[in-house]
């Protein structure tokens, strides 16, 4: 059997005894785009945040790759990886934030080599060029220059893809990626997000983009207050749900 790229089996996360996260499972293939969906605060980012280990899931288990996130099993008991190991299990996962997260006081060329120099070791010159591949890939050629504060919101969203596609990833995490960006710019990041789904990229993209979910993701799961309410093939959730909690939730984005 092939395992899957991220298997989450009944994950739970709380915040000041607060549920956020009440027995998760979902199911990622390798290749293949999933959309989380829902309200705010149903726990969409939270479970895209423990897939990395930014957060610490409470209970249940949470794999990437086949490997327990965060974790090692030792003895029949599990212990947290050392920082070291972190990092190294991190540089493996790319994630793009609602708010960019580019570095201010680095151009965009910097922005893109800087992981690739000091967390892989790569050569200067061999990152540079790879960062220019990348520029090229989401339309920014010529821009290796430009600071952040000289860029529009949608450019800086594409340099931070480009900045974790340099890492080389196996998994693409997006955080509402277009949700900070005036209605004009969203299409430009959605094609470069296409780009990569029709390139072969797994991705786990947090989204209110129905139509860029019913395009090109192979999945959906529906979360709603910290369960998930549906999942299926974005063709039939999004088109003809069986929850009236979702259908409720798609009346007012649709």
């Amino acid at each position: 059997m092939t395992i899957p790229m991220v298997h989450a089996m009944g994950v739970t996360k709380s915040y000041g005894g607060v549920e956020v996260l009440r027995g998760v499972d979902i199911e990622v293939a390798r290749g293949e785009v999933t959309c989380l969906i829902g309200p705010s605060g149903s726990g969409k980012s939270t479970l895209l945040r423990c897939i990395n280990h930014l957060e610490k899931h409470d209970a249940g288990e949470l794999r990437v790759d086949g490997e327990l996130v965060g974790y090692e099993a030792r003895d029949g008991k599990l212990y947290e990886r050392s920082d070291k190991q972190l990092c190294s299990e991190r540089a493996q996962i790319g994630m793009v934030f609602q708010r960019f997260n580019l570095f201010a006081h680095m151009n965009v060329l910097d922005n893109i080599t800087v992981g690739q120099t000091k967390v892989k070791g790569i050569s200067e010159e061999v990152a540079i060029g790879k960062a220019r591949v990348l520029l090229e890939r989401v339309g920014l050629s010529g821009k290796e220059k430009n600071y952040p504060s000289q860029l529009s919101g949608g450019q800086q969203q594409r340099v931070a893809i480009a900045r974790a596609l340099a890492m080389e990833p196996k998994l693409m995490l997006f955080d509402e990626p277009t949700s900070a960006l005036d209605p004009e710019l969203v299409g430009e990041v959605l094609d470069v997000m296409k780009d990569l789904a029709r390139s072969g990229m797994t991705m786990v993209v947090v989204t209110h983009e129905m139509n860029f979910a019913r395009e090109v993701a192979n999945s959906v799961y529906f979360l709603d207050q910290g369960v998930i309410e549906e999942s299926g093939d974005p063709r039939q959730v999004l088109i003809s749900p069986s929850s009236d909690r979702l259908k409720l939730f798609l009346s007012k984005v649709l």
